[in-house]
C-alpha cells in the first residue's frame, strides 16, 4: 500500500481489510450480493481484531462484539 499518509502506525490496520476486500471480489462469484459481501467483511474484521491483528472497519464505523478495545 502506498500513500503519503501511511506509516508504521496505520499500515497494518489499513492493509488487512483492503486485502480482504480484494480477495472477496476476486474469489466470489459475480452474482454475489453486496449485502452478503458486506456482512462477511464485517465478520472478518472482527475476527482479525479478536486475534490481536489491528484492523480498521471495512465498511465505515463498526462494532465488534467480544473485542476489548481498551487494553
Amino acid at each position: 500500500m502506498w500513500s503519503e499518509f501511511v506509516d508504521a502506525t496505520n499500515l497494518s490496520p489499513r492493509v488487512w481489510p483492503r486485502a480482504a476486500a480484494a480477495a472477496e471480489r476476486l474469489w466470489s462469484s459475480v452474482t454475489v450480493d453486496f449485502a452478503d459481501a458486506e456482512r462477511r467483511m464485517e465478520e472478518h474484521v472482527c475476527r482479525l481484531n479478536r486475534r490481536g491483528i489491528p484492523a480498521q472497519p471495512a465498511n465505515g464505523p463498526g462494532y465488534c462484539p467480544h473485542v476489548s478495545y481498551y487494553h
